[in-house]
């Protein structure tokens, strides 16, 4: 498949990075070790875009899939989704927080694609914010889990809002910042709505932005692949 024939050398490229970095075959000194971990960190972030690539491709003809099971227990998504977001901050003063209010019950759905979800926002929040606090809060509302990811960063324009959920936009501090494919908010919406949930954002220039996912609790027909 087209995903295994760009994934399978990019990998390869990776793997082979780390096992010479690692001085398996032999010391590497700092700059060399430097140079490797840059070109891994490159090959990382290339298969990053091929991926949402392929998801966005995916989502557009209607052959996106979901893994569905049931009893997903939120906690150890949400606790990966805080120390992704702690190594992405490198030395920024960033502080990230996990609120969960109350029990929350388990869902039905796909695992992988809803940390998936939370993972983009995170990323992006962590990106955008140089200072301050990214917070994960999460309640159960109804028959709903409502997740929100808030920041202290920039913000985003009114004008810009929409923007951000249309696949290769991008909005003028995302340019500024020199960012990905644009895609990663448009496909975690689009994963969201596969949920039978919603994703939507929140946010003033100068006031930060809340992204919110709503996630219904009890057992949804999935999108038609």
């Amino acid at each position: 498949s087209m995903s295994h024939e760009l994934r399978t050398p990019l990998n390869a490229i990776i793997n082979y990075s780390k096992f010479v970095s690692n001085g398996t075959l032999g010391e590497v000194n700092a700059e060399q070790k430097e140079i490797l971990e840059a070109s891994t960190e490159s090959a990382e972030h290339l298969l990053n875009l091929i991926n949402d690539v392929l998801d966005m491709s995916k989502i557009e003809s209607g052959a996106l899939s979901l893994f569905l099971e049931d009893g997903i227990d939120l906690m150890p998504i949400f606790e990966r989704v805080i120390a992704t977001g702690n190594s992405l901050k490198a030395d920024k003063p960033l502080d990230l927080q996990l609120d969960v209010a109350g029990e929350l019950p388990l869902l039905h759905g796909d695992r992988q694609r809803i940390t998936q979800i939370l993972l983009n926002i995170m990323s992006n929040a962590v990106k955008f914010t140089e200072t301050g606090s990214v917070r994960l809060h999460a309640q159960r509302q109804g028959d709903e889990v409502l997740l929100s990811i808030q920041d202290t960063g920039p913000g985003i324009a009114a004008a810009d809002q929409a923007a951000v959920f249309q696949a290769f936009k991008q909005t003028k501090t995302g340019l500024r910042q020199g960012g990905g494919t644009g895609l990663g908010m448009p496909i975690s919406k689009s994963l969201a709505e596969a949920h039978g949930g919603r994703m939507w954002l929140e946010s003033e220039p100068g006031q930060g932005s809340t992204f919110h996912v709503a996630l219904p609790v009890y057992a949804v027909e999935p999108m038609a692949s």
